[in-house]
């Protein structure tokens, strides 16, 4: 699992900041917008890697090995996936029967 924190903490990406600043004085504040989506995008991208970085931190804390600890984060990956669907479920069928009773 060392190796995989390795991969995960190798992956997060880095707004250059004064590339972006360069760019909106020199397009009048044009090129604020793509700095803006560019921030979002990599911050997103970090959120996620920082929560795969937490739960195999704390799994290999509580004193699971590396195979434990990939078992455990699959279960809550499945677990979640199943919690969205039923989400998603309940909507649509709240949404189906608002419109079917009016």
């Amino acid at each position: 699992m060392n190796e995989k924190l390795f991969v995960l903490t190798t992956q997060k990406k880095k707004t250059n900041h004064i590339l972006h600043i360069i760019m909106t004085v020199l397009t009048g504040g044009l090129w604020l917008l793509a700095w803006g989506v560019t921030m979002r995008s990599n911050d997103a991208h970090n959120k996620k890697l920082d929560k795969q970085i937490n739960q195999i931190v704390h799994y290999k804390t509580q004193g699971l090995n590396d195979t434990d600890t990939y078992k455990q984060i699959k279960n809550d990956q499945l677990n979640s996936d199943v919690f969205q669907g039923r989400v998603i479920f309940v909507i649509l069928v709240v949404v189906f029967l608002y419109f079917y009773l009016q």
